[in-house]
């Protein structure tokens, strides 16, 4: 069951980056939403496990300086990890091209669950269970419509991912309790948008984004624009 909104205005913003990624990705978004006068916290993953992950993003969350339940947005493998949060502590969840499990659901299940794309081609591991992305094929798996200075900024910044997160399941659902924005990415070469739409259908609403994976940088606008919209006072 949703829960009805809270009556205090949610002010507070947390963005939850995806595999690969640092909070580091969200710096334009942060620094937009900020500029409007909306507080921000940015998660840091990459714990060693999908529940230490979480943890992480509700510590997070708990450092905003304003009371009350936040708008939580999570990326890519973000979305697994702002399922797990106390639904009392978010106002509203955000789904960019992100995976949003169900009880009992793995990130690594549901994509391996769709139609393949070029992530599949684009990494490598080690006997540890970590993969990296190729460097070659980075920029065109998450960033195909930033321009090449832009591209190569964020896949510089890039990292190792240990993928025993991705088969681990999820323990609850927020989304089953509090309203959600799903945004398919229908240019994305990472997760495919099929996979999207079928996550979609779980969301309180869609939107649908002409983006690449990485929307939070060739769509940075629209998404402080999306984020600002749900925190700002109603």
């Amino acid at each position: 069951m949703i829960l009805p909104s809270p009556s205090r205005t949610p002010r507070g913003v947390l963005l939850v980056h995806g595999a690969w990624h640092t909070g580091h990705a969200w710096d334009g978004v942060a620094a937009g939403l900020r500029a409007r006068g909306v507080a921000v916290a940015v998660a840091e993953l990459h714990r060693g496990s999908l529940a230490a992950d979480t943890a992480a993003a509700e510590t997070a969350l708990d450092q905003l300086p304003v009371g009350g339940p936040a708008v939580v947005c999570g990326h890519s493998y973000g979305g697994a990890v702002i399922t797990g949060l106390p639904p009392q502590k978010v106002d509203h969840l955000v789904y960019l091209a992100a995976t949003m499990p169900d009880h009992g659901e793995t990130a690594l299940g549901l994509l391996a669950s769709a139609p393949p794309t070029d992530l599949r081609t684009s990494m490598s591991g080690d006997p540890a269970g970590t993969t990296t992305i190729d460097p070659e094929a980075a920029g065109g798996l998450f960033h195909a419509q930033l321009g090449a200075a832009e591209r190569a900024r964020h896949t510089a910044g890039l990292v190792p991912q240990l993928m025993a997160p991705g088969h681990q399941p999820t323990t609850s659902a927020a989304w089953r309790r509090r309203p959600s924005t799903y945004v398919v990415c229908t240019e994305d070469r990472a997760m495919h948008p099929d996979l999207q739409r079928r996550f979609a259908a779980r969301a309180t609403r869609t939107l649908t984004w002409h983006s690449d994976h990485g929307a939070f940088a060739s769509h940075e606008q629209e998404t402080v624009e999306l984020l600002h919209a749900l925190a700002a006072p109603r």
